[in-house]
């Protein structure tokens, strides 16, 4: 049971992490290289400042490989679908983190609480986390149709967009290779004056961006997937 998810008004939305961030952070990059084997490509293509990042989505462990792929500051927040905190331990996790926008998935946000809300991140000076296509990605290698609304987030944004590739996260098990990288910046301005027409370019821009880094995959095969069952359960 997940209960209702809202962040939590009286933590004040900025660039700054605290401590037990942090700590968190660190704890949760020696979790990931002690499960896993982590490959992290990119780093210097984080911009100095804040801006939007966007990633493909295959698993509920990217929002934490995110996490441990970026800097701690400015500090990252993320706009996600209300149902997919699906379990006690994401909803006691999420509410102690105070990281995620929650959206009902399917219902339409232009212009209403979320879009707020994350321009007001933004406007913090934070760090913007997103899934452009709204739910998980059926294989690796793969790109679903992308969300309208991040054309309008990132045309309001006014920050640059930071793509993200995340690989081998489909199914999950102890030591499995798991591949983040991290593509170059882009900026995408208002042009023109009709509002349709840019969103749609838009996010054709953000689609193509992503999909270009997004890799090819060849699905490892080793002799035995040791606690396959209990990672992928967890999502």
């Amino acid at each position: 049971m997940s209960g209702k998810l809202e962040p939590d008004s009286r933590i004040k939305l900025g660039p700054r992490a605290p401590v037990w961030y942090r700590l968190s952070r660190r704890f949760f990059t020696l979790c990931a290289h002690v499960l896993f084997q982590v490959t992290l490509n990119g780093q210097a293509n984080v911009p100095s400042g804040n801006y939007i990042v966007i990633a493909n989505h295959l698993s509920w462990i990217d929002p934490f490989l995110l996490m441990i792929a970026l800097p701690p500051e400015p500090r990252l927040y993320f706009v996600g679908a209300q149902q997919a905190v699906n379990r006690g331990w994401k909803a006691r996790l999420m509410r102690r983190f105070d990281m995620l926008i929650p959206f009902e998935r399917g219902a339409t946000w232009v212009g209403k609480e979320m879009l707020k809300k994350s321009l007001e991140v933004l406007r913090a000076g934070g760090v913007l986390g997103i899934f452009p296509e709204g739910t998980l990605g059926p294989q690796e290698g793969d790109l679903l149709p992308l969300q309208r609304g991040i054309g309008h987030l990132v045309l309001k944004g006014g920050c640059p967009v930071l793509p993200v590739a995340l690989s081998g996260v489909k199914e999950l098990y102890l030591r499995k290779p798991v591949t983040i990288a991290i593509g170059k910046p882009f900026c995408i301005a208002s042009e023109g004056e009709d509002r349709h027409v840019q969103v749609d370019a838009a996010v054709e821009r953000v689609t193509g961006e992503l999909r270009m880094l997004v890799p090819r995959y060849q699905e490892h095969k080793p002799a035995i997937k040791l606690f396959r069952r209990l990672t992928n359960l967890l999502g």
